[in-house]
């Protein structure tokens, strides 16, 4: 149900990247209902050993060019806020109840990004996007209100700041520690029983819920898959340059 994923080619931080993702996902889902308590607690477990193992210097992604990229997401993301703001005062009744919809979204306390380090401010953009982009009405709200623009800024500039930082995290996993290695194994297992987990459950219970889930587990496969061949062509590359300079 789960499509093949290319672990024996993914680096730590890839792997940190695939769980965290994936435990967002299931983090939206109704865990009591679709009995998700033990596959989450197995990711969320091996994730945290992972982090641990990887033993990663905050001080070294506190570069400055880090810090230059997460101002302009905050200013993105304040831009956003306050245009939410104007348009829920504005004169016309129908803008005003769309950008109520998107207000009551980011007055909620995990979207109070200004008070949160890197990794809790990237983990609550992307819940903030899922929430968005999975739901016709807030999207609809975006259009009405005339958002469309801010929104697409702070993707941007998300996109900008994680690629960033998953640069300084390659160059921290050059080097894995065995720790590192025990947990990214665990995590490996904890996710191939979530595989098998949904796939069980989706044939028993006749819900579509599992399958809903896989798919979007599958779009985070997809992208992690891309990242590593990507990865793979440029040292390919790097490798051939330098040959041809030692020729």
């Amino acid at each position: 149900m789960i499509d093949k994923i290319r672990f024996y080619r993914m680096y730590l931080q890839d792997y940190l990247l695939l769980g965290t993702k994936i435990l967002d996902i299931l983090g939206n889902e109704d865990e009591v209902a679709l009995q998700l308590g033990v596959p989450v607690a197995k990711i969320r477990e091996a994730l945290n050993k992972l982090r641990e193992g990887l033993k990663i210097l905050k001080a070294n992604l506190r570069t400055e060019e880090l810090a230059r990229l997460d101002n302009r997401r905050d200013d993105a993301w304040m831009c956003f806020y306050h245009l939410v703001l104007s348009q829920v005062r504005c004169m016309d009744d129908e803008v005003r109840e769309h950008a109520h919809k998107l207000e009551v979204l980011i007055h909620m306390p995990e979207m109070r990004i200004h008070k949160m380090g890197y990794q809790k401010q990237t983990a609550s953009m992307i819940n903030f996007f899922n929430r968005v982009d999975s739901s016709s009405e807030l999207t609809e709200a975006l259009v009405k209100m005339s958002g469309e623009q801010r929104y697409s800024e702070i993707k941007i500039t998300q996109n900008a700041f994680v690629t960033k930082e998953s640069e300084r995290l390659d160059q921290e996993a050059d080097k894995p520690s065995k720790d590192g290695l025990e947990s990214a194994k665990e995590l490996r297992k904890s996710i191939e029983y979530l595989g098998q987990f949904l796939s069980v459950m989706s044939e028993q219970s006749g819900k579509e819920d599992y399958a809903k889930i896989a798919a979007k587990i599958n779009e985070v496969v997809s992208e992690i898959n891309t990242r590593v061949s990507a990865k793979l062509t440029r040292l390919k590359s790097a490798k051939e340059e330098d040959a041809v300079i030692e020729e």
